[in-house]
C-alpha cells in the first residue's frame, strides 16, 4: 500500500469470479506460476485449476477420506495433502504424478509444510506431541523427531528455513531447524494457525484473535497485545499478501475481512455465501481467493489502495483476467526495448532480435553466446534459459538443452519453458515425459485457438524427432480435419509437407530410394498449392525452433523426388518429374534453380551412360519400413478433443 490514509471500509457481496467445486473446500493455494491453484476438499479430492479459463485441469485422489491439510512447495513442484486419518499423499505439482504411496504420518488430522528448499516435509498431528520430518526424495523419516509438550495444531517454516514454528494447544514452540533445539516458547493457548510475514520479520498467530510476534523481542509480549479492530471471529485460517502489508481472514457472519497490518484496521469485508474456511492471496496481492462449505472457490478484488507497492495502478480493476489469476502469457510480453515478439498471429518466442536473426540464419554459436551473456547479466532471466535450450536442441546437445529448460522453469513456469523442455525430452527419446511437458505448455495458451494450434504443430514436429513418425503425421492430419479454417489448414499443409520430406530423407539414408521417392512425391503433391504462395513470417517460429526451411518446400520436394527416382533407377519417372517441375515453375523459380538443374542434368546423363536399362533395374536394397513403428497414439484423441472444444 502506498499510503495509510483513512479509507472507508469497503463492503463487497459479489465476487469477481466463482469456481464450482464438488466438495467442501478446506484449503486453497496459488502456484508460483500465477496461473494455477490447488484446492483440498472434504470429498477426498485435491484439484488443480486453470485460473484464466476456470477449468479444472486435474483431480488427484487420495484414499477416499476427507482431505484436510495441504502444502505447496515454494517452487510449485511438490504438493502434499493429509486426510482425516493422518495419511499423507504427495504429487508432482506440474504433472500431478503421485510421488509416493499414501503413508500414515499420524493417526488423526495433521498440519504439514514444506521447507523453503522443498527437501523436507514437516508434519504435526493432534494424535501426539511430536513433529516429524520427511525426506521428499525418499518420503522416509529424516533424523530425529521434534518432541513437544502438547498435541500439535500447526507447523510453519520461516521464509529462510532457519526456524520452524509449532503451534500446540497451550504454546507456540519456535525451533532451530538445524539443531532442532527450542529457540523460544510463546505462552499463548489454542493457536490453530500460524503465518510468517514473507520477509520473516513477524510471525502471526491465530485463535479467536490474531496476534503479531517480533522474533527480535522473543520471548516478550506480542507487538501489540490488543485485539485487532473489528469482529475477529475464529481465526483458524488466515493469509498475508506478498509484501506483508495486508492480512485476510474468515470471521463471523460468513465474512472474510482484510486487515491492514500496520494499524490493524479493517480495509474491506467480503460477504461469503456460506461459512468460509480457507483464504489466500493471488501472487500479485490484487485478489483474495476463498473457499468454504458452499463448495465454491470465490475470487474477490482487493481495493486498489491496499495493493502492494509495486503493482501498477493503471491496470484494469476488478477483472480477474487482468490479475495473476489470469494474465496474458508472460512469454508474449516484451519488457525490454531489445525484445521483439515475432509472428503476427502466434506469438510464442520473446527473443532478442540479434538472437532471433542468428537462429534463422543458422549461426547457432553466435545465438548461444548472446544468450549466455544474457544469463550472466541476469541469472533469473527465465526467457534466456528457455531460448538457449532451443539453441542447444538445434545443436543436438540434448543434455544441455534439458538443463536450460529445467532452469527456466525453476525460475518461472511459462509457455516457452515447457515447449523447450518438451523439445529437449523428445531429443532424448523420453517421449512420455515430453508429452507431459507439452500438456503443461497448453495451460499457458490463454485459450487462444491460434496459439493452441501452433503448439499442436510444434509438438508434432518434436515427436517426429523422437522417431514417433506416424503419430506426428496423424496429429497434423487430425488437426487439419478438426479445424478446417484457412489459416490452420495452411499451417497443417506446410508441416505435413515438411514431415514427408524428412521421411524421404530418412529413407534415402537407409538406401531405400523407392520409398524415399514415394514420400517426396507425396510432399510435392501436397505442396502443389504452395508453389505460388509466400510463406509469411508467422512460420518463422518453426525456423527458430527447429531450423525448418519452409520458404521453398515445393521446390525442395520436387528436387528431392527427382534425385530419389534417379537412385531408384526409374528413368522415365525422373524425366516426367523434372518436366512437371519445369512446367510449374515461374521465371524467378527457374532462375533460382538454374545451378541445381545443370548439376542434375549432368548426374542424369552420367547415370544413363552407366545404366542403359535403368527402368529395368530394381532397387539395390529392398527396404521394409513402417512409418508407424515404435508409435504410440495415446494422447492424440484427447488433444484433438481439446482442439475441437476451442473451435466450437
Amino acid at each position: 500500500m502506498k499510503e495509510e490514509t483513512e479509507h472507508p471500509i469497503i463492503r463487497i457481496s459479489t465476487p469477481v469470479r466463482v469456481f464450482d467445486n464438488r466438495g467442501e473446500v478446506v484449503e486453497v493455494a496459488v502456484f508460483p506460476d500465477r496461473r494455477r491453484m490447488a484446492t483440498n476438499s472434504k470429498d477426498g479430492m485435491l484439484r488443480l485449476w486453470d485460473l484464466k479459463s476456470g477449468v479444472m485441469v486435474k483431480e488427484l485422489e487420495g484414499r477416499g477420506e476427507a482431505m484436510r491439510g495441504m502444502a505447496l512447495s515454494r517452487n510449485g513442484e511438490l504438493i502434499a495433502s493429509s486426510d482425516e486419518s493422518g495419511y499423507v499423499n504427495a504429487w508432482h505439482g506440474d504433472t500431478g504424478r503421485a510421488l509416493t504411496q499414501a503413508f500414515r504420518a499420524h493417526t488423526s488430522v495433521c498440519s504439514l509444510d514444506f521447507s523453503p528448499d522443498g527437501a523436507t516435509l514437516a508434519t504435526g498431528g493432534h494424535d501426539c506431541t511430536v513433529v516429524k520430518l520427511w525426506n521428499t526424495e525418499t518420503w522416509k523419516l529424516q533424523g530425529e523427531q521434534m518432541s513437544c509438550d502438547h498435541q500439535v495444531n500447526c507447523v510453519r517454516y520461516s521464509p529462510s528455513g532457519e526456524l520452524l514454528a509449532i503451534a500446540t494447544i497451550y504454546t507456540v514452540d519456535i525451533r532451530n531447524t538445524a539443531t532442532k533445539q527450542r529457540v523460544v516458547n510463546l505462552n499463548i493457548q489454542s493457536v490453530v494457525s500460524l503465518v510468517w510475514i514473507p520477509n520473516g520479520a513477524r510471525l502471526l498467530s491465530g485463535n479467536t484473535i490474531i496476534q503479531e510476534w517480533d522474533p527480535l523481542t522473543w520471548p516478550g509480549n506480542p507487538v501489540d497485545p490488543n485485539i485487532w479492530k473489528g469482529q475477529t471471529g475464529d481465526h483458524w485460517r488466515f493469509a498475508v499478501n506478498w509484501d506483508g502489508t495486508v492480512v485476510a481472514s474468515p470471521t463471523t457472519h460468513n465474512h472474510v475481512r482484510l486487515w491492514r497490518l500496520s494499524d490493524r484496521r479493517t480495509i474491506a469485508i467480503f460477504q461469503h455465501s456460506d461459512s468460509p474456511s480457507c483464504v489466500t492471496f493471488s501472487m500479485d496481492g490484487k485478489y483474495v481467493i476463498t473457499g468454504g462449505q458452499d463448495k465454491k472457490i470465490s475470487v474477490w478484488a482487493v481495493p486498489e489502495h491496499a495493493w502492494p507497492e509495486d503493482v501498477p495502478k493503471d491496470e484494469a480493476k476488478n477483472q480477474i483476467q487482468d490479475s495473476d489469476t489470469g494474465t496474458q502469457n508472460s512469454d508474449t510480453e516484451a519488457p525490454d526495448s531489445d525484445i521483439e515478439v515475432q509472428g503476427s498471429e502466434t506469438k510464442i518466442l520473446a527473443m532478442n532480435t540479434k538472437v532471433r536473426k542468428a537462429c534463422i540464419s543458422g549461426d547457432l554459436p553466435t545465438a548461444e553466446e548472446l544468450l549466455t551473456q544474457e544469463t550472466n547479466v541476469s541469472s533469473d532471466n527465465y526467457r534466456s534459459y528457455a531460448n538457449r535450450s532451443v539453441v542447444m536442441a538445434r545443436k543436438l546437445d540434448w543434455d544441455h538443452a534439458l538443463n536450460d529448460a529445467t532452469k527456466s522453469l525453476s525460475i518461472q513456469h511459462s509457455l516457452m519453458g515447457y515447449i523447450s523442455k518438451g523439445i529437449a525430452l523428445c531429443g532424448k527419446k523420453r517421449v512420455r515425459d515430453a508429452r507431459d511437458a507439452f500438456d503443461l505448455a497448453s495451460t499457458f495458451t490463454d485459450g487462444d485457438p491460434k496459439t493452441i494450434h501452433f503448439l499442436f504443430l510444434i509438438k508434432s514436429i518434436a515427436l517426429f524427432s523422437a522417431n514417433q513418425h506416424g503419430e506426428a503425421m496423424r496429429r497434423v492430419r487430425q488437426l487439419a480435419a478438426a479445424c478446417p479454417d484457412a489459416d490452420t489448414t495452411l499451417a497443417c499443409r506446410v508441416v505435413e509437407v515438411y514431415l514427408h520430406i524428412q521421411l524421404g530423407n530418412n529413407a534415402l539414408d537407409r538406401a531405400c530410394a523407392t520409398e524415399a521417392a514415394d514420400h517426396f512425391t507425396t510432399a510435392a503433391n501436397t505442396a502443389a498449392f504452395l508453389s505460388g504462395k509466400a510463406i509469411d513470417s508467422k512460420y518463422e517460429e518453426f525456423v527458430v525452433l527447429f531450423g525448418c526451411d519452409f520458404t521453398s518446400l515445393w521446390q525442395t520436394a520436387n528436387q528431392k523426388r527427382c534425385h530419389a527416382l534417379l537412385r531408384a533407377g526409374k528413368l522415365a519417372e525422373v524425366l516426367e518429374a523434372y518436366r512437371y517441375m519445369a512446367n510449374m515453375s515461374d521465371e524467378s523459380m527457374k532462375a533460382s534453380c538454374l545451378n541445381w538443374s545443370i548439376g542434375f542434368m549432368q548426374e542424369l546423363s552420367t547415370f544413363r551412360d552407366h545404366v542403359p536399362n535403368a527402368d529395368a533395374t530394381p532397387d539395390i536394397m529392398m527396404c521394409k519400413y513402417d512409418e508407424y513403428e515404435n508409435d504410440s497414439i495415446s494422447d492424440i484423441d484427447s488433444d484433438i478433443d481439446h482442439v475441437d472444444d476451442v473451435v466450437t
